[in-house]
């Protein structure tokens, strides 16, 4: 991590002789958390884990250079640094929550640190729109490429155009698997535009966990074969563990679809349809998972939004998971179910960072070891139904409302039990409110914000959250 942070820092001052007239921007916040024991849902949730749910009082300091240049096939650059400190009723921590480089030309962007993903639909989605990689969990150093808007396919551009991305990163935790974990990503979007008001988008997100150290298994496969393995999804070689023999990495992934309603002429309103489909293995790859996923409908106003500016609906479903038995119960044959998600047999901390689900925060991530350590999830079988809206309110305060309920399974090989020794299931209704005020009578933004949760999976909690931060440029 030192190593990295000094390559970063190095690339930053060389950038900072190229150009003396770009601005800067700061960022500031203080807040503090008023709970009898644990703060609500979504009062901690979606924070880049910065707020954890025993958090009572945090801060958070940022600068950086944006992008500056309105051409965007010119060569230009951006770095930022943010870090937090947050008191907690278990622990107290101190980290990094950005420190990075980015380099944009012609149509491609190069991304070298730690960088926090974008935020889309106005803040609204429960996972930000993407069921692996929501902005649950903090965000992890690497090494990124990727196209920065829709490049057109010769000769049919004007109605097929795609965009992707490629990146490596280290997952830098306290893990199961050990040593810094590595995790391979790679996505294909297509575009599809019908007419100038309506496209259609279809593509692939693909990760894979790999390499580090585990008690059991010694230390995993990192050569160049084997990384070619990893990302041609191909079987382990001989050194592999005999769990990876189909092959070699935890991989998880994403198959979705995207129906959007263009901005066209000015119109004042517009729509999104979006469906994620997960999965683990072959079989969910396949769609013997079905209907699992998340479905999603996202609507803003561009005009005359007072009051009401946008809403997100979501209905997630991960039931099916290709059947409850990965084996068959009687003849032993592999069928291809339990698909397990964000579960693994070899990197058993699953799909978690510093203790939080990187995807959609619905799910549950077991508790924290002695050692510092998770060891995945402990509830990936649900459906829930999310609603977020948000407008502005008289004297320009801005609201946004969050509200959820799900209904929670466990997962196929550990049930949630009842006191009688029954199969059960745990209901869940969370719900979030946050106000700001803006800077007009007071040198900063204020937010205040309210939360209570109510239900089996969960503590009912009730909670109060206040702080203040102040943007701006330099």
């Amino acid at each position: 991590m030192l190593r990295l942070t000094a390559l970063i820092l190095l690339f930053i001052g060389g950038l900072q002789g190229y150009g003396q007239d770009r601005k800067g921007y700061y960022q500031a916040e203080i807040g503090g958390g008023v709970t009898a024991d644990r703060l609500p849902f979504w009062l901690h949730t979606n924070t880049f884990g910065k707020i954890t749910n025993d958090t009572y009082l945090w801060g958070t300091v940022g600068v950086g250079t944006p992008f500056s240049k309105s051409d965007t096939r010119a060569f230009d650059y951006s770095f930022g640094f943010e870090g937090t400190g947050a008191l907690g009723r278990k622990e107290h921590r101190i980290f990094i929550d950005q420190l990075y480089g980015r380099v944009r030309w012609q149509n491609l962007i190069l991304d070298l640190g730690i960088i926090k993903p974008e935020i889309v639909y106005d803040g609204l989605s429960s996972t930000n729109g993407d069921m692996l990689y929501s902005t649950n969990s903090r965000s992890m150093p690497g090494i990124n490429l990727q196209t920065q808007d829709f490049i057109k396919i010769p000769w049919i551009g004007k109605w097929v155009s795609f965009k992707a991305r490629y990146g490596e990163y280290l997952m830098i935790d306290d893990r199961y698997a050990g040593n810094r974990t590595r995790l391979h990503h790679k996505m294909l979007d297509i575009r599809f535009t019908i007419i100038p008001q309506l496209s259609i988008e279809a593509g692939l997100d693909h990760y894979a966990q790999w390499g580090g150290e585990t008690e059991k298994d010694g230390k995993l496969p990192t050569s160049f074969k084997d990384y070619a393995r990893v990302v041609l999804i191909k079987a382990g070689g001989g050194d592999a563990p005999e769990n990876e023999i189909n092959k070699l990495g935890n991989h998880i992934g994403n198959e979705f679809l995207k129906i959007r309603k263009n901005r066209y002429n000015n119109e004042r309103w517009g729509a999104e349809f979006y469906y994620d489909h997960i999965f683990e293995d072959g079989s969910g790859e396949k769609f013997r998972n079905r209907p699992d996923g998340l479905y999603g409908l996202y609507f803003t106003r561009k005009k005359n939004f007072k009051w009401f500016k946008s809403f997100v609906y979501e209905f997630y479903y991960t039931k099916c998971q290709s059947g409850p038995f990965h084996n068959d119960p009687v003849s032993g044959e592999v069928v291809g179910g339990n698909d397990n998600y964000f579960n693994n047999g070899i990197y058993q901390s699953g799909w978690t960072f510093y203790g939080q689900v990187i995807g959609s925060p619905f799910f549950t991530p077991k508790p924290e070891e002695a050692s510092g350590i998770t060891r995945g999830v402990l509830n990936n079988r649900f459906y829930a139904h999310h609603l977020g809206i948000c407008g502005d309110l008289p004297g320009d305060i801005r609201y946004k409302l969050m509200m959820s309920y799900s209904l929670n399974y466990g997962t196929h090989s550990v049930h949630f039990i009842n006191k009688n020794g029954e199969y059960t299931t745990k209901p869940q209704f969370s719900w979030g409110l946050e106000l700001i005020a803006p800077d007009t009578k007071l040198p900063f933004h204020t937010a205040l914000n309210v939360g209570f949760d109510k239900g089996d999976l969960l503590k009912n909690s009730f909670g109060i959250m206040l702080k203040i931060f102040k943007t701006g440029f330099f």
